[in-house]
């Protein structure tokens, strides 16, 4: 009988212990909440960081810091997060807050786009088309020894992949790889 409790408890341990190792998470989204980036552009690799200034129905903006030596705004208007079909990939300018047009985005895809691939499981972004696919395993995104709930899609030729938060009225970009221009983009952490 001992052993029998003894194996049960040693069972429930082992159950308990591997949910909490897998089990995803999504942030919760306030001012203040910070994603930490690894950027890697024509051979160079820096970090960037993003850090929710202001979030609420009419958008979201970030203040970017890049390398620790670049700092400006990142404006992503109800406009753009409603009816952005591409991404502004457009350098920063040391001080700049960037407002786009509302076609655009910047470090998020627009709720539509989100809304049309969740639908169809294939829409169009950045002029690509793109597939909702499942997370291949060991492409997961992490981020304090936790995955994150993340969107996986990519090209039809499968050069181009973005993972994005799943979040329906904020999908913020966490890895993008493969993009024509060759910029990448990886979180490395969100910190709340």
């Amino acid at each position: 009988m001992v052993k029998h409790l003894l194996f049960l408890a040693c069972f429930v341990l082992a159950g308990t212990l591997y949910a909490q190792q897998s089990a995803t998470i999504n942030p919760d989204l306030k001012t203040g909440t910070t994603f930490d980036y690894e950027i890697n552009a024509q051979g160079q690799s820096f970090p960037m960081f993003l850090t929710i200034s202001s979030i609420g129905e009419d958008g979201i903006v970030f203040d970017y810091n890049i390398a620790g030596s670049m700092t400006g705004k990142f404006i992503n208007a109800k406009a753009n997060l409603d009816k952005g079909v591409v991404m502004n990939w457009d350098q920063p300018a040391p001080g700049e807050e960037r407002k786009l047009s509302d076609d655009q985005t910047i470090a998020m895809v627009s709720r539509t786009f989100l809304a049309d691939l969740k639908k169809n499981k294939t829409a169009k972004y950045d002029g690509i088309d793109l597939t909702l696919k499942e997370v291949k395993k060991g492409e997961e995104i992490m981020s304090g020894g936790k995955v994150v709930d993340a969107l996986y899609m990519e090209s039809s030729d499968g050069t181009t992949k973005y993972w994005v938060l799943n979040n329906d009225k904020f999908p913020i970009l966490l890895k993008v790889d493969g993009l024509p221009s060759g910029i990448s983009l990886a979180l490395k952490e969100i910190r709340n």
